[in-house]
């Protein structure tokens, strides 16, 4: 009877084990950087993936989450009262124009839900930054309201997918 030799059989496995785990993770994190916009059903928020134009007749809310090491494989809608109007993946970015004034209510959820009211003004620009919180089981989302200068540095960091 020949023997086993258990080392190498149990480092076999090992090696297919991480074989298996190295593709489940491409296969999971292929998708995880594109965005795609549909088109808004409402009449008073369009997103747009292409450049953006300021007019007075309009706002623009740049919404991005930035690459950092917190939350990486968590994503969440954002959402314009009840329209979903952008997916905060790791490192992504759109712009929303919105084209009705007053107080617009933005939320996220996972664990729980975050709410950010913004009192939209026609010929304004605003940044919203995205980012993930430590929760429980899954992160939790974060909306901040961004100054103009320090969100167009963050913003034009992030390179469009």
């Amino acid at each position: 009877m020949k023997k086993v030799d258990f080392k190498r059989v149990r480092s076999l496995l090992k090696g297919v084990c991480m074989g298996f785990v190295g593709l489940a993770a491409i296969v999971f994190f292929a998708n995880c950087g594109s965005s795609k916009s549909a088109s808004s059903t409402s009449s008073d928020v369009v997103v747009q993936i292409s450049e953006y134009q300021l007019s007075d007749d309009c706002a623009l809310l740049h919404l991005y989450r930035p690459a950092t090491k917190i939350g990486v494989a968590v994503s969440f809608g954002v959402h314009i009262d009840n329209e979903m109007v952008f997916m905060a993946r790791y490192n992504s970015k759109t712009t929303v124009r919105v084209t009705q004034e007053g107080l617009k209510t933005l939320w996220a959820r996972t664990e729980v839900r975050t709410e950010l009211p913004v009192d939209i003004k026609m010929g304004h620009e605003y940044f919203i930054r995205c980012n993930v919180g430590v929760g429980a089981f899954v992160g939790r989302p974060r909306i901040v309201l961004v100054d103009n200068s320090e969100g167009r540095k963050q913003y034009t960091k992030i390179r469009s997918k």
